[in-house]
């Protein structure tokens, strides 16, 4: 029986999966990445993560007033953590987030409020797909994924874990281009019953027929991985339980292999708070804040360049609802994490929430997101073809990111 590299990589076990490597996949890994590019991790805060309580305006008066319980407060309960000014309004980090509070601090975190698309929808998953893609409703049809169009561009020779979705399936960022890995966890990178269904696969395919020879491939860099896992530091730095941050280690590992990522996709579900926020809440942010503290500090030694990103479809309403959550609105936030972020600040347009600031109750997206992924494209990965990747938008950065030395 010889078995093609494609059903070697189909049936890949549930703790990592390969999809869409060119034939010819290679064993020997390519060099680090190169210095002229950031490693560029994507988050995506999955079902609508509310800005409104992750980075709160707690004196604002109509926040106080149509968040009479759920709200970030500036002093005494539930107080948040103060961040400093945009446009005049001061705000508040979520009281459950402190080490973000601290990167902030030290200037290597910047927050974009009120971003979002352009668009009319609140519907999750269209939005999600149209930010993923990096479209609007009105944008000419496109193929794929904004980061794949990204890669695409750049034409980029990669190696074989040079982008890696962090999920069983790649993510739609990514989709649209080969030699992409979905891998949920990279310590579990085996074949369908370990070691000894890979020996068996190897021995299957001796033969010269390129199938044997592609399998043969697989089995070698299934093997390398291993081998590199195995020459990781032991011990290091503790990250939380759960799944994002789980995910968050195994692209650290994946980083500390050194066997060249440059882009990488995680989700963090779970930001749908329609009721009682004031318990879901606090434990979401409180993860998020650790985890993503947990995973800069494991990757000390190329924080310089190293940049991550975060990003959800869209807020959430104003106005608290009756179950004490809140509904599908419009503006939210970013996270720019990394060295070459000018962090400690707050960027972005503040539209105010007074009724006539509003738009149908939702905070107005004044910070189109694919604009701050620009600016993150040109300065720290070198991207100089930008409409093959936003063909309807024009550049105008920010200044949250400094260009790559």
């Amino acid at each position: 029986m010889i078995l093609s590299r494609r059903t070697v990589l189909k049936s890949a076990s549930a703790g990592a999966a390969l999809s869409a490597f060119a034939p010819g996949v290679r064993a020997a890994f390519a060099a680090e990445t190169s210095n002229a590019r950031d490693i560029l991790i994507v988050v995506f805060l999955r079902f609508g993560c509310d800005g409104l309580t992750m980075v709160a305006p707690a004196q604002d008066a109509d926040y106080q007033a149509r968040r009479p319980t759920i709200k970030v407060s500036a002093s005494g309960q539930n107080a948040g953590l103060a961040l400093g000014p945009l446009d005049g309004v001061p705000f508040y980090l979520h009281p459950s987030a402190p080490e973000l509070k601290g990167l902030f601090d030290a200037g290597r975190l910047a927050i974009v409020h009120a971003a979002g698309l352009p668009t009319d929808t609140r519907s999750h998953f269209e939005s999600q797909n149209m930010m993923e893609r990096g479209v609007t409703e009105g944008d000419a049809p496109i193929l794929g994924g904004w980061l794949a169009r990204h890669l695409a561009a750049r034409n980029l020779t990669l190696a074989d874990l040079g982008a890696v979705s962090s999920a069983p399936d790649i993510h739609t960022p990514l989709q649209g281009i080969r030699g992409v890995a979905a891998i949920p966890d990279v310590r579990d990178f085996n074949v369908p019953g370990g070691d000894y269904n890979l020996n068996v696969i190897e021995i299957l395919n001796a033969g010269s027929a390129p199938q044997a020879a592609s399998a043969r491939a697989t089995v070698d860099m299934v093997r390398s991985v291993q081998g590199s896992l195995g020459r990781l530091p032991v011990g290091g730095v503790n990250y939380p339980a759960g799944g994002f941050a789980a995910s968050l280690r195994s692209v650290a590992d994946i980083v500390k292999m050194n066997i060249g990522l440059e882009v990488a996709t995680v989700d963090f579900g779970g930001w749908d708070h329609h009721y009682n926020m004031n318990s879901y809440f606090p434990p979401a942010a409180a993860h998020l804040s650790q985890s993503l503290a947990a995973f800069w500090a494991d990757l000390v030694t190329v924080q310089h360049r190293l940049t991550v990103v975060t990003m959800t479809e869209f807020g959430r309403r104003l106005d608290e609802n009756t179950a004490g959550g809140t509904d599908h609105g419009a503006g939210s936030f970013m996270f720019v994490l990394g060295g070459g972020v000018n962090g400690g600040r707050i960027y972005g347009e503040w539209p105010g929430l007074r009724p006539a600031d509003l738009r149908e109750g939702d905070v107005r997206v004044t910070t189109d997101v694919r604009q701050v992924l620009q600016e993150i494209l040109v300065k720290r990965r070198g991207e100089d073809n930008l409409k093959a990747v936003f063909p309807s938008l024009d550049y105008r950065p920010g200044g949250l990111i400094r260009p790559i030395a």
